[in-house]
């Protein structure tokens, strides 16, 4: 009963934070601030009181996929918020909230309780899981700085005159945290990536090598695409495409195969 009322909680806050934002995007004054932070802020609480709930059972830790999403959620919506607290990030906000706010829905009829086990604390296991954690969420970050620097960049190409009135921020900004996000998340990637084959020894085995595989090709495009901006003046269309199908080939490395056996063969 707990866990509902607090996913219900959340997901209204969520919701009417979104429908805020959207309503006031193309208004003269813009969503108000105040108002914005006040329910996005009961909702992350919430949020955080569900994670709580759900992650720390009397048996163990419960690491289900459905709580790793809603954690990794939680995260970037914190980080999305605290951003435009100084930074404008008008665009994100909807975006990171609406999502937060479907995928609080949808855990209602995920399986949980999958994996429930204590942690063991194995330095170098915690090491590499952190660093891959934390480079994850921000080159997640990263990825929807891309979609939004698109969304701007193609309004501005169209001449379409509502953008210079909107409450967006300024495409040359957008682009500079892009490329730093990118930067910094694919260089915590590199050092993940070198703890894993440096401290484990199952890196290239049956169960992992598609994770393995898929993790060096996304760490491969995020560096073309860093490498591609400093060096070479890369931006743009293509730079954006590769980031978002960087993101995604990551995205299928960490939850492809636990979203096929938690979910989908469980069902079965």
């Amino acid at each position: 009963m707990l866990v509902n009322s607090l996913t219900f909680i959340a997901f209204f806050f969520y919701a009417l934070a979104s429908s805020h934002v959207v309503a006031r995007l193309f208004h003269k004054d813009g969503p108000n601030k105040k108002l914005t932070l006040l329910l996005s802020t009961v909702a992350i609480l919430s949020h955080m009181a569900l994670l709580v709930n759900l992650v720390f059972t009397e048996s163990g830790q419960d690491l289900s996929l459905v709580n790793i999403s809603l954690l990794i959620c939680w995260i970037i919506v914190v980080s999305i918020t605290t951003v435009s607290l100084r930074y404008p990030a008008t665009l994100l906000l909807p975006v990171v909230y609406g999502f937060a706010a479907i995928l609080l829905i949808i855990s209602l009829f995920l399986p949980h309780h999958i994996i429930l086990k204590s942690i063991n604390i194995d330095i170098a296991l915690v090491t590499h899981i952190s660093l891959s954690f934390l480079a994850y969420c921000i080159l997640i970050i990263a990825t929807l700085y891309a979609i939004q620097f698109y969304f701007i960049n193609k309004r501005l190409k169209q001449k379409d005159l509502s953008i210079a009135y909107s409450h967006l921020p300024p495409l040359m900004v957008v682009e500079r945290q892009l490329y730093q996000l990118v930067t910094v998340g694919t260089l915590l990637l590199t050092v993940a990536l070198a703890t894993g084959f440096i401290f484990l020894e199952n890196m290239f085995s049956n169960d992992f090598i598609h994770k393995t595989i898929l993790s060096i090709l996304a760490w491969c495009c995020f560096v073309a695409v860093a490498w591609g901006h400093k060096y070479r003046g890369w931006r743009g269309k293509s730079s954006i495409i590769t980031t978002m199908f960087a993101a995604f080939m990551l995205t299928m490395a960490y939850f492809g195969s636990r979203f096929v056996k938690e979910v989908l063969l469980y069902q079965f």
